[in-house]
């Protein structure tokens, strides 16, 4: 797994010691509110040592990043390319910040623009896309700023503090990517 600098944190690979800070952020309900449904609570301890095993191991249809401090590599959060679709040069991705302290600083976007470059220079996809509970508008203006556009919407897609709500579909293109960069 390769690691990706950026200024302020590093995208790099999921490591045993993780567990700690996953842990913190897991079973804490304004941090799962808007996750998908595998993150629902209650998780257990063997829950979630089950996920960091999966994330420790390699897979060519996936690309596992922990969001970590430059400096000392500590957890923030996750960002996940879980699945690649390499005929279709698709891959789709989930972002989470588990750290409360680290979110609104733009650790989100640096982020997404970190494995953006990642996905398609290294890798040379066409698309990345992601799906977002369209009531998490933090989410939702950090994707927009990190060069996703809103596709479309499928309503009541997802139940969320007893009630449905809806769940948008974002993406980035290859070329979209590009003129962004050149700005």
């Amino acid at each position: 797994m390769p690691r990706i600098l950026g200024q302020r944190i590093m995208l790099r690979e999921y490591k045993a010691e993780d567990i700690g800070p996953i842990r913190e952020w897991v079973n804490d309900a304004p941090t799962t509110r808007y996750l998908s449904t595998r993150y629902w609570a209650p998780q257990t301890m063997i829950d979630t040592q089950e996920f960091l095993n999966r994330q420790l191991q390699s897979s060519h249809n996936g690309y596992n990043f922990v969001i970590a401090d430059i400096q000392d590599e500590h957890y923030i959060g996750q960002l996940d390319m879980y699945r690649v679709d390499w005929r279709l040069r698709c891959g789709e991705i989930g972002m989470v910040i588990g750290d409360s302290s680290e979110r609104g600083r733009g650790i989100g976007q640096e982020s997404l623009c970190l494995l953006q470059q990642f996905a398609f220079v290294t890798l040379g996809l066409e698309r990345l896309e992601l799906e977002v509970h369209m009531e998490n508008t933090a989410a939702l203006g950090c994707y927009r700023k990190a060069g996703f556009f809103l596709e479309g919407v499928k309503r009541h897609a997802f139940y969320s503090d007893g009630k449905y709500c809806d769940v948008g579909f974002l993406s980035i293109l290859r070329d979209e990517y590009f003129e962004q960069v050149q700005r």
